[in-house]
Parts: structure tokens; sequence; C-alpha cells
């Protein structure tokens, strides 16, 4: 008797044993050419002809007992269209039939068959078994003779691979090649080809060497996968390739394809089993329909052809489904097992961005508001501010400089993709710039229902001087978009309120860090100081530089104060600056990281370490908080544009005349000339006391001048550059959080040497302690000798541009896990003097170390 038929049987047996009388209703007639031969001790089976009163007659003289007989009553046919013929042998015993509970009264084929073939074909194949029962794929036959041609190998294959699960005896051979030798000295090669050609329907020569099995079985296992996925778009060049055909045999495959790219100790060999099959069939040549092969990953080629042609649609007509197909990809396999892959994805995220951002706001620039509060509202406000297009376009031009493409990657695509991204931005930048300055022109002075920045401290940092020791933290050149970004990732700690503010006009430095002062809101004019160079003149006294507004604040404040840079903070205060800050009621902060780094013109390493100055001020003012703050007040003297480097068509010339101050967004002087493209006024007619004209272009155009960034520009009246962020912090009161505890950290790097820039690691976690899993924020780094020597650049999930660290979540699988994460950074491999480095897991909260992996080999040569 076959397994199958003999799994029901006992079922059948175990019911009659414990109830004697068994009604089985079998309305698919799955058992209808079996039930003949089932023989139990002392017991009758009946089967129901289609006459119950002929079966009610056949039974009638086992039924006179005061206990129910050994019966087995056979009815092909549902329950529910018998009009409960049976209903008294029903009481008398029990009913089998599909669905029946408990579970060992179902004979759903499906199930039987699934429970009947696990020990012999393992639960993946046993689990793909009962899915074509259910779908009509299987008789009861067809499963006994799939069973029989299971059990032959059971024996010497379950002694050399401890398993005759199919799928995982295939993934072991695939894998290596370990079990060579014992699969020859126990003669097993046969009943391991057996296996395979049962299972995954694998057309291979008996007498076959081990290794010419294992390369044909992987090219089967793929190229089923690839084919299967086509969904019959199958290109020619591929059409006569042997596969899979049944329905059965393709589930495995494509089983076993999953699960050995799932298994990380395994998909280095998939890797290379994959790169073998796309080589040798120039799969990078097919021209496969892009349209079709979005869900697939079998091959890099496929991958690098949905880049493609992601990229090519996001130039031709960017939209939603772009977006979303680029995002899921970001953590697909080849993301995964290759950095390069994963950094691509996520520029090409970026960028996508950027130009669905643009379409956006150059739409609503259409309708756009006509006062200057409305215009710095939709500008700032809202779920989906005009100023996100600024935070997309910074990310985006952050991951293009710090991408650095393999070795013999087409990229030509991508460069279309950015620079298509980058004159959006700056058209659509324009388009904006040019709508506020026309309003701001004709807007009355000072315009009402907007803070001003000479307002900030009299409004805001003088009134909490009373409650608590405050820090003024002053910002130069802080974007608006920049401390919303900053503001959302204080939000889980802090209480914060960002408002913005019109930047006193120039916005450059001289003026914008004066006008921040105490008493700039009774008495501010814009002076020249010489040199070319400008001034604010606050109640007779001439505010230069630093060392001035020091000095101003200490004599105007009203309390004790203490000054310091933020790099005094970091990474930890000295005695002495902890001793000042503890000794004031005013803790004065000044950052000049944003401008210093952006005017040195080094335009790749400003790029890359902007965002760290983001980090670096959230450092900060934990640290003070830390010793003791209340309150934090976080401003900036103007914002930025940082675009591309300005071409000569985006060049104009300065008025001339008496010239007082010349940047290449801002002319300050008296006479010279007037031109269209450019706004020409008086400073005053613009709200700022002065006696001095102001010309700046309507759109994102720049000046001709002598020296300043290519790139990086400020000094105009767009809404980057004037309108600035005013934060207020409140740190909460609870203790600073320390290093998350209770559980196993895993850190699986994705290569074994650092062989280019781009490095992963997978991290995973699982709990040890009884209590429930709380799945923590952190940032991985590469350590040279305790230097940092890497840039965050893209993770699976949770990726945090603002700071490159990465928010973890909890398994929905597995609640006691970590969901794993692959996390990849750029490494600065100019900075590595030594053979190894090392791999950091850090607690983005307390920044205690979490995990390392130590001596990782560098082989990498600089290009």
């Amino acid at each position: 008797m076959s397994v199958v038929t003999e799994h029901i049987f006992s079922l059948i047996a175990k019911q009659v044993e414990d109830h004697k009388l068994v009604v089985w209703y079998d309305p698919d007639k799955a058992y209808s050419s079996v039930v003949d031969g089932i023989e139990l001790p002392k017991t009758t089976v009946a089967r129901y002809g289609g006459s119950f009163f002929h079966l009610r007659r056949e039974i009638d003289g086992l039924m006179n007992g005061l206990q129910p007989p050994r019966l087995v009553v056979y009815v092909p046919q549902d329950q529910a269209s018998t009009d409960h013929a049976l209903v008294e042998l029903e009481a008398a015993g029990v009913v089998m039939q599909p669905g029946q509970q408990p579970p060992p009264r179902n004979t759903r084929l499906a199930v039987v068959a699934r429970n009947a073939l696990k020990p012999i074909l393992g639960e993946e194949t046993a689990a793909q078994v009962e899915k074509n029962v259910d779908a009509g794929k299987l008789t009861l036959a067809e499963l006994d003779a799939l069973a029989d041609q299971g059990q032959g190998a059971m024996g010497v294959v379950s002694l050399i691979f401890g398993t005759v699960d199919p799928q995982e005896v295939a993934l072991v051979f695939l894998a290596s090649e370990k079990l060579d030798q014992q699969i020859e000295q126990k003669s097993a090669a046969k009943e391991i080809i057996d296996l395979f050609r049962r299972t995954f329907e694998l057309d291979v020569a008996e007498a076959a060497p081990l290794a010419q099995v294992r390369e044909q079985l992987g090219r089967h296992v793929l190229l089923t996968d690839l084919i299967k996925g086509l969904a019959g778009a199958v290109p020619t060049s591929s059409g006569s390739v042997k596969v899979a055909h049944s329905a059965v045999g393709m589930d495995a495959c494509l089983s076993l394809t999953r699960v050995w790219r799932l298994r990380r100790d395994v998909r280095e060999t998939y890797v290379t089993a994959a790169n073998k099959v796309e080589q040798e069939f120039s799969l990078a040549q097919v021209e496969f329909d892009p349209g079709r092969i979005v869900d697939l990953e079998t091959f890099l080629a496929l991958d690098r052809l949905v880049q493609w042609h992601v990229e090519q649609s996001l130039i031709e007509s960017p939209n939603a489904d772009l977006l979303a197909l680029a995002q899921s990809r970001v953590a697909r396999f080849w993301s995964d097992v290759m950095p390069p892959i994963q950094a691509r994805w996520a520029l090409v995220v970026a960028a996508a961005r950027v130009l669905l951002e643009a379409e956006r706001v150059a739409k609503a620039i259409k309708k756009a508001p006509a006062t200057v509060p409305s215009l710095v509202k939709a500008y700032t406000d809202g779920e989906a501010p005009w100023c996100l297009l600024d935070t997309y376009q910074r990310q985006m031009e952050s991951r293009w400089y710090n991408y650095e493409p393999e070795l013999g990657e087409q990229h030509d695509g991508l460069d279309k993709l950015i620079l298509k991204a980058q004159e959006r931005y700056t058209e659509v930048g324009s388009e904006l710039a040019k709508h506020f300055v026309e309003k701001f022109q004709k807007a009355k002075h000072s315009v009402k229902g907007v803070l001003r920045q000479v307002d900030v401290f009299g409004s805001l940092v003088k009134p909490r001087l009373d409650q608590g020791k405050t820090a003024y933290v002053w910002v130069d050149a802080l974007r608006f978009e920049m401390a919303k970004e900053l503001c959302e990732v204080l939000a889980a700690d802090c209480e914060v309120t960002l408002e913005p503010a019109i930047a006193a006009i120039p916005s450059i430095t001289e003026i914008g860090m004066a006008a921040l002062l105490p008493r700039a809101d009774q008495s501010a004019k814009v002076v020249s100081v010489g040199g070319g160079k400008l001034g604010l003149e606050i109640e007779g006294s001439v505010i230069k530089d630093r060392k001035d507004r020091i000095a101003f604040v200490k004599q105007h404040a009203g309390v004790a104060v203490f000054d310091a840079k933020l790099e005094d903070l970091l990474p930890k205060p000295s005695k002495k600056v902890r001793d000042g800050v503890q000794g004031a009621q005013l803790v004065l902060v000044t950052s000049q990281e944003i401008d210093e780094l952006c005017e040195q013109d080094n335009i790749a390493q400003a790029r890359r370490q902007m965002d760290g100055i983001l980090n670096d001020l959230r450092r900060g003012i934990r640290v003070l908080s830390e010793l003791g703050v209340k309150c934090i007040v976080l401003a900036a003297d103007h914002g930025h544009l940082f675009g591309e480097e300005v071409s000569e068509d985006m060049k104009i010339e300065a008025p001339g005349g008496d010239t007082a101050d010349l940047h290449r967004r801002v002319w300050i002087g008296v006479g010279g000339t007037v031109e269209p493209s450019y706004l020409r006024t008086s400073l005053a007619s613009l709200g700022m006391d002065s006696e001095f004209d102001i010309a700046t272009p309507w759109t994102l155009a720049c000046f001709k001048a002598k020296g300043g960034a290519r790139a990086y520009f400020h000094g105009g009246l767009s809404p980057q550059e004037l309108v600035i962020p005013v934060a207020t912090i409140i740190p909460t009161a609870q203790a600073p959080a320390g290093p998350p505890v209770g559980i196993d950290w895993k850190l699986t790097p994705g290569s074994p040497k650092i062989t280019t820039r781009f490095f992963s690691v997978q991290v995973a976690g699982a709990a040890t302690g009884l209590f429930e899993l709380e799945a923590p924020k952190v940032r991985l780094e590469i350590r040279a000798k305790g230097k940092v020597i890497s840039n965050p650049v893209s993770a699976s999930y949770g990726y945090e541009d603002t700071t490159g660290e990465v928010a973890l979540k909890v398994s929905e699988a597995d609640p006691r896990k970590i969901e794993p994460n692959t996390i990849t950074v750029m490494v600065n491999v100019e900075e590595i003097a030594q053979k190894s480095v090392g791999a950091y897991l850090i607690d983005a909260n307390s920044g205690a170390e979490l995990k390392s992996l130590d001596k990782i080999e560098v082989a990498i040569s600089i290009r």
C-alpha cells in the first residue's frame, strides 16, 4: 500500500478504534478508488451507491446492539446534500470529512498528503505539494507515486546529509563540495540525482560527475526561476533552455532559489552561480521587457536593467510608482549583497524625490499666495512645505558626491538623471525665488505676521532668562529645511517649537549675526566698515565681527554670559567649559561650520559633511541639556543656496558705482546701473535702516564677482537665503537613556574583506531576557586606529538622511528578534594606513558601543 493511502487508512482505523462507527463523507471523491481496499479487523465497510434506503438495509442488522458496531460508512458526496439521511449514524459515532474538527477527522486530501509526505519529502516540498493538491493538480494516485519515488533514497541520503528534505539536500549540495567524498564512498550519486530529478525535474545523466551535477542543478533552478518569473515572455535566445515544466517542479525550483538567496551562510555561492549563468547565457545582452522583470531578482543583470529602466523613465516622466519601485529595490537581494547596488538605488530614490517635489512645487507656484506671510507659511509649514524641495536636493547632492561607481559600471543613465534633477531644481528654485522677491519688494515693511530676526532675542530669549539657565545657539548659514530635519530628530527627547523668521537684509553673516543681538529690535542700521565690508550699528555701536558680537551680548544681556563654540562641547566638554556653563545664566554657543566648510569651495567635501553638522548640533544640544540648560533657542544668521557651479549664462554684471559690499548674490552701494536681470531698490524700502541701495538677482543667478565659492551662495532674497529657522528647544526632564540591554547582537559583513569603497554589514539581534524587545536607533562606523573613516550611505530600512543613523525595528514574524537590516557605508580609504580595520555598531542615543567586528582586512587600491 502506498504512503498517502496508508495514511488516510490509518486515520480511519484510529477513529474506528476510538469510536467504532465512522461516517466518512468524500464530496470530491478523492478516495473513491481506494475505499474497497480498506481492511480493518472485525470492521464492516459500507459504501453508499446512490440509494440511502439500500444503504440502511445493508447495515440495519449491525445496529441492533446497545453499542455502536465497528462500521465505516463511506459516502462520496457532501454531508449537506444528504438531507440528514444518516443523522442517527452520525449521532452514534463520528463524522470524517474535509475540514472536520478535530484535525484527525479532517480528510481534506491536501492536508492528508502534506502530513503523509512530510517525513519523506521534507517540510518545504510537502507544503508545495499541499498547495498543488488544493489547486487540483495532483490526485491520490499521483501522490502515492510521488511518495514511492521519494522513499528509495531516504536511507543513504539521510545518512550523508542528515535530512531527506530535497530542498535542504539541494541547498547543501549547491553550496559546498564538502560532502562529495562521502557521496562517492557510499555510491549515493544515483539516489541524489534521482531525488533532484523527481523534485526539481533536473535533466542530468546518471553517470555525470558531481561537479557537473552541481553546476547543472544551479543553472536549472536559476533559469527556471527566471522563466517562471517572466510568465511566458521568454526572450528568443532563452526559449530552448530546459527548465522545470510542471507546477510542482517549478515551485520547488523557485523555493530553492529563494532560500538560497536568503540564507546568509550560502548566499555567496548563489552570487557565484548566478554570475556564471548570467555570463554563460549573455543575459546582460538579452532584450528583456523591463516591465516584466521589476519583481525578479534572479540575476544581477536584471537588477541593473531595472535600474536603467527606472532611471530612463524618471528622466522622461517621473511618477510616484517609479519612486516606490526604486525604494523597494533598496532592500532587495542584490542591494543586500552588493553595497554599490544599494548606494545607487538610494541615489535614484533621492533624485526621484527631487523631480517629483519639483513638479509639485512648480504647480503650486502658479497659484502661489500673494502676501509674504502666506508665502513664508507655504514654504515652511504644513505636511508638505515647499522647503522639502531643498531637503531632497541637499540629500541627493550629498549622495551624489558620496557615490563612487564600480569599476566598469555603466552610469550614463544615472548621470543624466542627476543632471535632470539638478536642472529641474534650479528651474523651479528660480521661479520660486522670483515670485518671492517680487512679493517681498511690494510688501509693506516691516512685514506683519512673520517674526523678524531682530526680534529673536527680545521676544524669545530674554523672557526665558528668568525661568532658568538658557542657551542661545547661533548657527551660521543653517537653512530652514535643515533646522526642520534637526527638530524632527530632537522631538524624541525634547519639546520643540520651530518657526520661520525673516532675516535682516542683506542675508550675510555680518548683518545676520548682529541682528540676533540684544537691542537689535530697537536700533539696527546697515553701515559700511570699509574694506568692502558691512556692519550693523546698534544704538551707536558698530558690530563688525564675532569679537564685537560676544562683547555686545555680555554687555547688554543683563545676566551672566558664558560663550563657547560648538566644537568646545564635543565630544565631551572640558572642565573649563562645564564650569563656565554652570556659572552662567545665558550660554552663548556659536557654530560657523556650515559657512566655513562651504566657503572653502571644496564642493565634494562640503556635500559629504553637511549632514554631519546637523548631527554635531544634535549632540551639542544633548550636552547642554546634561549640563543643566533648561531652554535652548537656536537661530541662524542667514540661509543659503547650494546648487551646482554657476554657469556663465547665470552670471550677470553687478551695478558698479560706489560699492560698499559685493557678494555673488547681493550688491550694496550707491550709484551704478539698473538692469532688468536684478532687483534694485533701497535697503530702507525693504525695512532696513541704511543709506545704501541693494541689488539682488530675481532668480538664482549670480553677480560676477572676484573670489567666493562657485556653488554655495547667500546674500540675496530667495526664501532659501532669507527665511531663517528659530527653534525653541525644551529638553525633557528624563535622565539620558543608556544603551539597550537584553539584546544579543549579530553583525554579518557583506564580504570578508573591504574590496571597494562601499562596505555593508547586516545587523540583527535577538532578545536574551524576559522583557519586551525594543529596537534602538543605531549607526555603523568603520574605524582605523580609533578614528572614524566612513560616511553612512544607506540601509535596507530606517535610514535617516539627516544623521546617517538607522532606526531598527522588531520583526513582525518574531517579536523577540530585530528585523535584519543591511547598512552600507562608504569607506574613506585614503585615511587607511594599516591592513585591517574594525566595524562598530553604536547606539545613537547614548553613544555606547553595542557590537564590533575586528580585523576586517582591507584589500582595496585607490583608483
